[in-house]
C-alpha cells in the first residue's frame, strides 16, 4: 500500500510508486464496503476539499508555465523528441496534469446537482462510447437490465464519471482481454448496479483501504479514482462495495436509494 499524495505531490514523480503487489494463491471471496460518513468525517471531508482546492490552484499555475516552456523547447529543438530524458519529462508532465484533473474531479464530487434521468439509458450511452476503445484491448462489455428501471434523481456528469472509473479499473485488471458485465436491478426501494470483470482480482489485504483517498495499490496510481467513486455515491446517499476472488475477477456494487 502506498500513499499517492505523499509520493506524487511533493516529488511530482510517477515513477517513485513501487510495483504492484503480487496476488495471493487462495481463492476465498473477500468483500469491502466504503464506510458511511459520520458527522466528524463529513467535517474533515470539507477541510480536505478546501485543502485540495488550495493545493490544486497553487500547483496548477507553475505546472502550466513548465508545460509552456516544455513545448517551446520542443519547437526549438525537435530532435529532443527522441531523447530518453526528454521523454521521461513528457511522461511525468502527463502524470501531473492527470493528477491535477483527478484532484479537481474529487474536489467537486461530494456535491451532486440532480435531475430525474433513466440510469439504464445513461449506461447504454456510456457502454457505446467506451465499447470501441475496449475492443482494441480485447475487452467486451455487456449491459444487462434485470428489471424495469425507473427514472432516478442523479447528477448525470457524476454518474458518468463514477462508471467510467469503474469500467476503466475493470479493463486495467484484464491486460490480456476479458469481459466486463454491467447489470442493473430495481427492487422498488433500491437500484443496484454491478460492474463485474474477469480479471486478476484484488488481494484481500488491499480491500480495507481500496476506497481511501490518496492510497493506491497500482504501480502508477494516484489514489483518487475509487475515492472519487465513493464521494459520488455518498453524495447520492448510496453505498459502494467490492467483492473479489483473486485470479477470477472482481465485482463492484453500487446501490442508490429510490427517492
Amino acid at each position: 500500500m502506498q500513499n499517492a499524495f505523499c509520493c506524487a505531490l511533493p516529488l511530482f514523480n510517477a515513477k517513485l510508486l513501487p510495483n504492484q503487489k503480487s496476488l495471493p494463491t487462495h481463492h476465498k471471496e473477500d468483500t469491502a464496503m466504503s464506510k458511511e460518513p459520520t458527522t466528524n468525517s463529513q467535517g474533515l471531508s470539507e477541510e480536505c476539499h478546501a485543502m485540495i482546492s488550495r493545493i490544486s490552484h497553487e500547483v496548477r499555475n507553475p505546472v502550466a508555465v513548465i508545460h509552456s516552456f516544455h513545448q517551446l523547447l520542443l519547437l526549438a529543438h525537435p530532435e529532443l523528441s527522441n531523447d530518453l530524458y526528454f521523454q521521461k519529462i513528457q511522461e511525468n508532465m502527463a502524470f501531473l496534469n492527470s493528477l491535477l484533473d483527478e484532484l479537481s474531479c474529487y474536489n467537486h464530487s461530494y456535491r451532486a446537482v440532480r435531475a430525474y434521468v433513466n440510469p439504464y439509458l445513461l449506461l447504454q450511452n456510456l457502454c457505446a462510447d467506451t465499447g470501441v476503445l475496449l475492443e482494441k484491448q480485447q475487452v467486451s462489455i455487456e449491459l444487462v437490465k434485470e428489471s424495469a428501471i425507473p427514472r432516478f434523481a442523479l447528477d448525470t456528469t457524476q454518474f458518468r464519471q463514477l462508471f467510467l472509473n469503474l469500467i476503466r479499473n475493470a479493463a486495467e485488471a484484464m491486460p490480456s482481454g476479458g469481459t466486463i458485465k454491467i447489470s442493473l436491478c430495481f427492487d422498488g426501494d433500491f437500484l443496484t448496479i454491478r460492474v463485474q470483470d474477469t480479471g486478476c482480482g484484488i488481494p484481500a489485504e488491499d480491500l480495507p483501504t481500496l476506497f481511501d483517498l490518496f492510497v493506491t495499490h497500482k504501480k502508477n496510481g494516484t489514489g483518487l479514482g475509487l475515492a472519487i467513486c465513493k464521494e459520488i455515491v455518498t453524495a447520492h446517499d448510496g453505498t459502494i462495495s467490492v467483492s473479489s476472488v483473486p485470479g477470477e475477477g472482481s465485482t463492484f456494487t453500487v446501490v442508490f436509494p429510490f427517492s
